[in-house]
């Protein structure tokens, strides 16, 4: 039986932040002092703040201008703008010690800072966050958002400075300081999209860490505690929920941002996430419209929404969701993940040769996508090519060896092939990494009743059942191997459940009829083959069964009560 097709959504992930660096890390120490001259409105604690904020500048364009010099940073071809925005996310500048002088009539302060670079962990960062646009773009327009806020501190201080009423200083001194709560409040942002952003699969949602998702949680706190209305901060914590498996939480962080910020197009497609979590698919789909109709070309709304319109089924959406993706974002790294989920839509709409193109381009693109290998070899199987879907599947699980899915798929086509050994064996495999998938149970045990071990067979179909009770399918196969066995009123028993929970199947009248007629009940046995003959179609390949099952009638009723 094969899995329902689904799309995997763009969102936030984790970074995984290696602790070891290859041979060719290095380790680097920057520092840096920023000053600032005190005037007549200001005091101690603002000029420390401003003299901070300079070191903190100085420090990151030191570090840019460095990691700018690094052979594997350069070999990732990040552009300048894009490596400033990742660098004021990835380093952390620390504040060392503060001094106060005099020098002349003027008291200036200055703050030294260090910044520590491991080039192997920061090279990995950056190629993470490179691949995933939702993370470049938030990081790319944080640096935006953080010039312009440093621009109006400085305005704010040479307004100050031609101040000679104290009265007059006080509302500035305040704007000045709220614009450098809002300053911080977006470097902190920056840091905890970056702890929690990144790409292993081109912005999947659900592969951060617990480590991840506590630091951007925290740092989300205390970007509130700068600026209460920051929107980003509670879509951020919303994000966090989200990645904890917790939509009900999600959706009010959403909702207060969209309150704060309500063009904003990232919450209403993050809304849009949390409540297809929660399974309100149309709630999912209002939402995303929405934000595509804020912001036409941003291109994670129409992936989002090819998602969930792939949960309903509307496979022919899908595909024009994803295209018009493509075609907003022809050069995107990560553009692998969107040619796969064109592959998993074209193949639920039966164009099996397109879906083929779409995983081999995904493939070209992401050579090491265990999920493609065994998507492309499911396919390759519904073209009964099952040589080269048992490739496929291999590679998937070298790539991957947890995978259970892959070794079930494995699994199929080795007994398509008529390797029951081999088939026995993968689906052993699935069985003991997921033992929660009824479809494991019942293959293997179908394939352990091909191979004359009908109590291995029997043991599975019930495995099966249990996690599944209403497939018919497994109660028509479970019928069969106790017939085998010799349990002929556990077959009947089965049969007639199979009959009661899918009445078309008209394969179990005849299967039913025989049992009946071994335990002498050929009145019964009459009925089902009668049912049989009604029934089933007149086509060439029933013709055998059809000619027994008339067979069998001439034999009841000819035959003296039993």
């Amino acid at each position: 039986m094969a899995k329902k097709p689904s799309l995997k959504l763009l969102g936030a992930i984790g970074i995984i932040l290696c602790l070891v660096s290859p041979s060719w890390a290095e380790l680097r120490t920057i520092t840096a002092t920023g000053e600032y001259r005190m005037g007549d409105n200001d005091t101690r604690t603002d000029a420390k703040r401003l003299a901070l904020l300079d070191a903190k500048r100085i420090a990151l364009e030191k570090a840019g201008t460095y990691l700018e010099s690094v052979t594997e940073i350069k070999s990732l071809q990040v552009s300048r703008d894009e490596l400033k925005a990742f660098t004021a996310g990835i380093v952390e500048v620390l504040e060392q010690d503060a001094t106060s002088t005099m020098e002349g009539q003027q008291q200036v302060v200055r703050v030294n800072t260090t910044v520590k670079i491991d080039t192997g962990v920061v090279t990995r960062q950056i190629s993470a966050l490179r691949e995933n646009e939702l993370a470049k773009a938030e990081l790319i327009r944080l640096r935006a958002e953080k010039e312009q806020l440093r621009q109006e501190v400085e305005a704010k201080t040479r307004e100050l400075a031609t101040l000679k009423s104290k009265a007059e200083a006080e509302p500035i001194i305040q704007q000045r300081q709220y614009a450098m709560n809002r300053l911080e409040a977006r470097a902190l942002l920056a840091q905890a999209f970056t702890v929690l952003f990144g790409s292993k699969e081109g912005g999947v949602l659900g592969d951060s860490t617990v480590e991840a998702r506590n630091t951007a949680k925290a740092l989300s706190e205390q970007v509130l505690a700068y600026d209460p209305a920051n929107a980003d901060a509670y879509r951020l914590r919303g994000t966090v929920h989200l990645e904890d498996k917790n939509p009900q939480a999600a959706l009010v962080e959403f909702r207060e941002a969209i309150r704060l910020k309500p063009n904003d197009p990232l919450a209403h497609t993050a809304l849009g996430v949390a409540l297809r979590q929660k399974g309100d698919l149309d709630g999912a789909i209002a939402e995303i419209r929405l934000a595509i109709r804020l912001e036409p070309k941003y291109f994670a709304s129409h992936v989002n929404l090819a998602a969930v319109l792939g949960d309903q089924g509307k496979w022919a959406e899908v595909i024009e969701e994803l295209r018009i993706a493509l075609r907003l974002k022809p050069d995107l790294h990560a553009i692998a993940a969107i040619h796969q989920g064109l592959g998993t839509a074209l193949d639920a709409m039966g164009d099996h040769a397109g879906a083929i193109e779409e995983y081999r381009t995904a493939l070209r693109l992401k050579p090491d996508s265990a999920e493609v290998h065994n998507n492309l070899g499911a396919t390759l199987a519904k073209l009964d090519d099952s040589g080269e879907a048992i490739k496929e599947y291999r590679v998937a699980l070298r790539l991957k060896p947890d995978y259970a899915e892959a070794h079930f798929n494995l699994g199929l086509a080795l007994a398509r092939n008529g390797d029951l050994e081999g088939a026995t064996a993968a689906y052993r495999a699935a069985v003991q990494l997921n033992p929660n998938d009824a479809r494991f149970h019942s293959s293997l045990g179908l394939v352990l009743g091909a191979k004359g071990d009908l109590a291995g067979a029997v043991a599975e179909d019930r495995a099966a059942l249990r996690l599944k009770p209403d497939d018919a399918h497994v109660h028509e196969q479970l019928g069969d191997d106790l017939g085998a066995t010799g349990d002929l009123n556990g077959a009947i028993t089965e049969y007639r459940t199979a009959l009661r929970l899918r009445p078309e199947n008209v394969r179990i009248h005849f299967a039913l009829g025989l049992v009946l007629s071994l335990k002498g009940l050929d009145e019964q046995a009459t009925q089902e083959f009668e049912n049989y003959l009604m029934k089933v179609p007149n086509t060439p390949e029933n013709q055998k069964t059809i000619g027994e099952a008339r067979d069998m009638l001439k034999e009841l009723r000819g035959s003296p009560a039993r």
